[in-house]
């Protein structure tokens, strides 16, 4: 298992940090932008634990699990705990033998409300509803949306294509229960971060290439576009090379997700990586990255891609911010102003695109007369 039978998600994800956020260090500062001090002194923090962690054996499920729940702790220790929500319900999706649960988070508003499919981050390996379940709500709250958040397979226990199925089968069963739900079929959007930003995208190009009615909207945080070995994603982008070590996803990481995630398979296929797919029309996009992100410069070129051919999208990047940062809402200021200001982008992004189609509606209803 490429040496790494016997680890904690933080030693896979804190690779030597040590050299660059150690405790009392001078600011860390690349690329013309200094790292935000209490993200240093998290990373800082948590490589002084690595070594002394309990090491869990990845190659059990009962290991698997307690490294799982280690990382729901962690997550929810590192997000802050946002204002309560109208309601929160459970639901199970079923397709093909499958069970996938959902999770559905009402916001405290009136109206008609948008909603978003989301998919966790979190390398396909990591993540699930408990994780994510305070930013799943933070982002009801500040978009003003029903937020579905989906539980899907993980892998090695399900690899490539499982965890992509499951999130095309719960976008549809979101759009069938829409009503229900207090929204709209034709206003459903998908998001989701890491990981879980590329399942959405590819839950668009799913249903385009099936000639189903596509997304309303994107919202994608940090995406994984680009999934090639990380030997390729350090020739391809300077972010790769400068943040390639110590600031999480490093290559230990990385490595063991492309070999479980996606055995024998070609990482250059769209499906896999989206950035690498043909160019074609798209919902209005909302991409948000952090300025020391090895994935950046990715997200940057498929920002670029979705513009030039014409599409609606919208760039933010926080320049002293890491990967994951959505997690992170407790640990620093910086870090829950990007969430908050990035989900009440999500909601007018959505509203936006609900009524551009509204007026596209009139407009066509009326060239017919």
């Amino acid at each position: 298992m490429m040496g790494l039978r016997a680890l904690t998600v933080r030693t896979i994800l804190l690779s030597s940090l040590a050299a660059v956020t150690s405790a009392g260090a001078a600011p860390v500062q690349l690329d013309g932008q200094t790292l935000d001090p209490g993200i240093q002194a998290m990373l800082a923090r948590e490589a002084a634990e690595a070594p002394n962690a309990p090491k869990e054996d990845v190659v059990t499920a009962k290991g698997r699990a307690a490294i799982r729940q280690g990382q729901v702790v962690d997550w929810t220790r590192q997000t802050a705990l946002p204002p309560k929500v109208q309601s929160v319900e459970n639901a199970v999706v079923q397709h093909d033998g499958v069970s996938v649960p959902v999770r559905i988070y009402h916001p405290i508003a009136s109206g008609p409300l948008p909603i978003i499919v989301y998919y966790h981050g979190g390398g396909w390996f990591i993540g699930g509803i408990e994780a994510s379940d305070r930013s799943s709500r933070q982002l009801a709250n500040d978009a003003k949306a029903i937020v579905v958040s989906v539980e899907y397979r993980l892998s090695p226990e399900a690899h490539y294509p499982a965890a992509w199925d499951d999130a095309e089968s719960a976008y549809a069963w979101t759009v069938a229960q829409a009503k229900r739900l207090g929204g709209s079929p034709d206003q459903v959007c998908v998001g989701g971060d890491s990981a879980g930003g590329n399942m959405a995208i590819d839950v668009t190009t799913r249903r385009q290439d099936k000639g189903e009615a596509a997304p309303l909207c994107q919202i994608l945080y940090y995406p994984a576009v680009d999934m090639r070995a990380v030997d390729t994603l350090r020739a391809t982008y300077a972010s790769s090379r400068l943040f390639g070590t110590g600031f999480h996803l490093d290559k230990p990481f990385t490595d063991y997700v492309l070999q479980i995630v996606f055995p024998g398979d070609d990482l250059s296929q769209p499906e896999i990586s989206p950035l690498l797919g043909k160019s074609r029309k798209m919902p209005p996009t909302l991409i948000a990255t952090a300025g020391f992100d090895p994935l950046r410069d990715s997200e940057r070129a498929y920002a670029a891609k979705l513009a030039e051919n014409g599409n609606v999208v919208s760039y933010v990047e926080f320049p002293s911010l890491i990967h994951g940062f959505l997690q992170h809402t407790a640990v620093t200021p910086e870090a829950a102003q990007a969430a908050r200001q990035t989900a009440e982008a999500a909601g007018a992004l959505a509203r936006n695109a609900i009524a551009a189609r509204a007026v596209h509606a009139t407009l066509a209803t009326t060239a017919s007369k």
